[in-house]
């Protein structure tokens, strides 16, 4: 066969393993792996470099994200523990897969791949469900906990964007008048499911992105818009609070431990707060610069034994900014920033009726990432490369 056949059927094999991953980001981090790595050998295989490199050279994104692992590079220089800094760069590798999904996206496809994802999120939706009726059992999963271990952490805030894509389609997408009302019930089973599982940042990017898809509805109409938010999000949070023993008891959760933080900090939310206090004592020291790429872990064990000693020590702190802050200073905090700015940006600057996603993507993970670095974690890294990779693509990207 020839050798240029060969590229060209790489190519459009990648196009769609792109797909594949989509489907499978919210079911399983070892098939994402597989699927990182099948797609950078077809990548390799596929070659074009050069047309490539231009394509991700030209793309204010990828080189945004691209500046800010470089960060991470640099603070090698001056961290102490240059093994751990070497883990902890390896643990950005999802983003560093971006380049190559963007290369790998076909224009054609965009809303493929956004159907891809929303039908793996049906199927872990309809997992839920099934523990919620009795009829699944495995792992750790009831009728009271309907995911597996901490998953509800990476569940929820994935579905908060399933529900904005959905109701993003009802309202703008070019689908008939039966299919919008198919869309509107697909987000309603969607927010029902909200309620009953437990995720609490999820709960709270979900009414964020309501809140911005009410202000993208009537844009025109500014005051209708407020009148809606001022009335309608706090009528499905009070119906949320009223009538799922779940949400209702996470808020409570939430808010009792935030009372109890002086005098019992060992709960979910305590632990939260017992990290970022004590890391802000480290942000101090190091300002500008911070302790480098791999030096979090120990700068915060020291903290951690003048300051809480009776307390476990964390090698995350469970918030992106303030993690970043810690390793590299106000100089990373910055290239982080950057990275969303830009994308934010690109919401303005590319016309092609996919401005409002472009918006509410960037707004999605500011959110998210106020309770944990999900730029580590594998499916959230995955998630950012994969929709950055679709929604910031240019049509000028190579077809396959």
């Amino acid at each position: 066969m020839n050798y240029k056949i060969i590229q060209q059927q790489a190519g459009r094999l990648n196009a769609w393993l792109l797909a594949i991953l989509a489907l499978a980001l919210p079911l399983s981090t070892s098939v994402l792996s597989v699927l990182a790595l099948l797609m950078f050998a077809v990548w390799l295989v596929e070659g074009g470099y050069r047309k490539k490199l231009r394509v991700i050279t030209a793309n204010p994104v990828v080189m945004a994200v691209l500046i800010y692992l470089a960060l991470y590079v640099i603070g090698l220089l001056w961290t102490q523990d240059l093994a751990s800094g070497l883990a902890v760069l390896g643990k950005y590798w999802k983003l560093m897969l971006l380049p190559i999904f963007l290369t790998a996206v076909r224009w054609d496809l965009r809303r493929v791949y956004v159907g891809f994802f929303l039908a793996g999120m049906t199927i872990a939706m309809t997992m839920t469900y099934l523990a919620w009726f009795g009829l699944l059992h495995y792992a750790d999963v009831t009728t009271e906990h309907l995911t597996p271990g901490t998953f509800h952490v990476i569940y929820n805030p994935l579905l908060a964007l399933a529900i904005y894509l959905l109701l993003y389609e009802a309202f703008w997408g070019k689908v008939s008048r039966t299919l919008r009302w198919l869309l509107g019930g697909w987000a309603c089973l969607m927010i029902f499911n909200m309620f009953i599982t437990e995720g609490r940042i999820g709960q709270v990017v979900f009414f964020v992105l309501l809140f911005l898809l009410f202000l993208q509805i009537f844009r025109k109409h500014i005051l209708r818009a407020g009148l809606i938010i001022t009335f309608l999000l706090p009528a499905i949070f009070t119906a949320g609070y009223q009538f799922s023993p779940v949400f209702h008891g996470r808020v409570d959760q939430a808010y009792l431990e935030v009372r109890q933080f002086k005098s019992n900090p060992n709960t979910s939310v305590g632990l939260r707060l017992l990290f970022w206090q004590n890391s802000w004592e480290i942000i101090k020291k190091n300002p500008w610069l911070g302790v480098g790429t791999g030096d979090f872990q120990s700068a915060y064990a020291e903290v951690n034994v003048r300051q809480s000693p009776e307390m476990v020590a964390t090698d995350n702190p469970h918030n992106q900014y303030i993690f970043v802050l810690c390793q590299l200073g106000l100089l990373g905090f910055a290239g982080l920033l950057g990275v969303f700015g830009v994308q934010i940006r690109q919401a303005f600057v590319l016309s092609d009726g996919w401005e409002r996603l472009r918006l509410a993507f960037p707004l999605f993970f500011l959110t998210i990432m106020c309770t944990e670095s999900y730029l580590i974690i594998a499916q959230t890294g995955f998630l950012f490369s994969l929709f950055s990779a679709v929604l910031y693509a240019r049509k000028v990207s190579p077809e396959v």
